[in-house]
């Protein structure tokens, strides 16, 4: 739109001189900000935690812990902060994400509960124009009703001027609450100021707990204090478009390691896809075993007299395998019991899988290690088979227990010379080799 303002020209003369003005449009600053609350489940607690405060030994409840957290977390194959940032105090151009909350539960038996995402949720629609005189109830009734979240939807908020000029606007409001009908009483006053074209949202939670935790019907009233507006030219109408009941979940999930995530949607089209380093589940280990923070070998001193220290994460194939079929609550241990396993034989077998050995690249890794998701049901002979496999070794049961014997350079068992074989020899077996198969990767 523009106007033209015309001078008028004096003395009888003729008129004079004309001008014309653009007329001004403000930004357009107002911005609905949403966020998505997701809860994953990383598997059977209690884990040693993520990756690289684990590896940097980091104490849990500091800064530097809580930011290397966030290297280990990746959203579609990107990692919330740079590997290479400092732990301590990383410049903003070190996160690839803004606006991210992380709560970490490692699966302790008494972890404390989420903040955020374990909540039950019931969204109600309202969908009506707020006008001044006519303010708009609605009633809470279920008991179990924690807290109260209202969507407040501005269509569009801006005027016109007589000039031409589009410039912002401001509309306040009023959320009251009642208790049982004990009168009104406001509990939050807000103004929305700016300009903005299209739909702007806000929201507002309200905690009933807090207020009068038992006094029940509660009364939810959304009153209108900017007067309305008569012109086409003012824009500021206001509606309320839904409630939603939120009962707080009151479960810390035992022995589930979990991790609950706030993220800010303008970031992304969908949720993304998470994926997470973390090192996992703690297993009974050697008394006189530690753990190579490294990479999760096992090393030894002395010599072990049979008992166990604390669970600690390690990634040796033996104790992995033991610890399944130990524990009662995941594993086999309410029909397996310690005194029916030869512990001796898993321990020979630890030590050759950490032996170190040539990676490839010019340094070394541990012959056989562990790291395995197991995120379904299996036979229980098959799972065994297929965990003994990891160090090449084959599960038996002999004399009473169950033993492993592991494929490995051992010192000769018994010696064959002419002294000691018949005259017949020795009588071979085997099919031609045509007909063996053969594969070849």
């Amino acid at each position: 739109m523009s106007d033209l303002i015309g001078a008028g020209g004096g003395g009888g003369g003729k008129g004079g001189g004309g001008g014309s003005r653009t007329p001004v449009e403000a930004k357009d600053r107002l911005e609905s900000t949403s966020y998505a609350v997701v809860v994953d489940l990383l598997g059977e607690g209690e884990i040693e935690g993520f990756s690289t405060p684990s590896r940097a030994g980091l104490t849990q409840g500091t800064t530097a812990y809580s930011n290397a957290i966030l290297k280990d977390i990746y959203f579609d194959n990107t990692p919330i902060l740079n590997p290479s940032a400092s732990n301590t105090s990383p410049s903003s151009s070190d996160y690839n994400f803004k606006n991210v909350q992380v709560a970490p539960r490692f699966g302790t038996r008494n972890q404390a509960r989420l903040q955020f995402g374990d909540e039950i949720i019931q969204e109600i629609a309202v969908g009506l124009t707020i006008e001044k005189n006519t303010p708009i109830t609605r009633t809470i009734t279920d008991t179990n009703v924690d807290q109260v979240r209202l969507l407040i939807t501005v269509p569009q908020l801006q005027e016109i001027k007589n000039n031409g000029d589009i410039v912002g606007s401001e509309v306040q409001f009023r959320i009251e609450v009642q208790y049982n009908g004990g009168g009104f009483n406001a509990v939050i006053t807000d103004t929305i100021t700016g300009r903005t074209s299209d739909q702007y949202q806000r929201d507002y939670r309200i905690d009933l707990r807090s207020q009068n935790p038992n006094s029940f019907p509660v009364d939810i009233r959304l009153r209108r204090l900017t007067d309305d507006s008569n012109s086409s030219k003012l824009a500021n109408s206001i509606s309320w478009t839904t409630y939603t009941q939120i009962i707080q979940g009151r479960f810390n999930y035992p022995h589930s390691a979990l991790v609950g995530l706030r993220i800010d949607a303008q970031q992304f089209s969908s949720i993304p896809q998470r994926t997470y380093r973390v090192r996992g589940l703690k297993v009974a280990i050697p008394s006189n075993a530690t753990v190579d923070n490294t990479n999760g070998r096992l090393t030894y001193s002395g010599t072990w007299n049979g008992t166990f220290g604390a669970a600690q994460w390690t990634t040796d194939p033996a104790w992995v395998l033991w610890n399944l079929l130990t524990n009662t609550r995941y594993g086999f241990g309410t029909h397996v019991d310690s005194t029916q396993l030869d512990k001796w034989a898993f321990y020979s077998a630890s030590q050759y899988c950490r032996e170190l050995v040539p990676d490839g690249f010019g340094g070394t890794e541990p012959r056989f290690s562990c790291n395995v998701n197991i995120q379904s049901a299996e036979e229980a002979y098959k799972l065994v088979n297929d965990l003994s496999s990891v160090m090449r070794a084959m599960p038996f049961w002999s004399t009473g227990a169950l033993t492993i014997s592991q494929d490995k350079p051992v010192d000769s068992a018994y010696l064959f010379t002419l002294a000691n074989v018949t005259e017949e020899g020795f009588a071979y077996s085997g099919s031609d080799v045509k007909t063996r198969p053969n594969v070849v990767v």
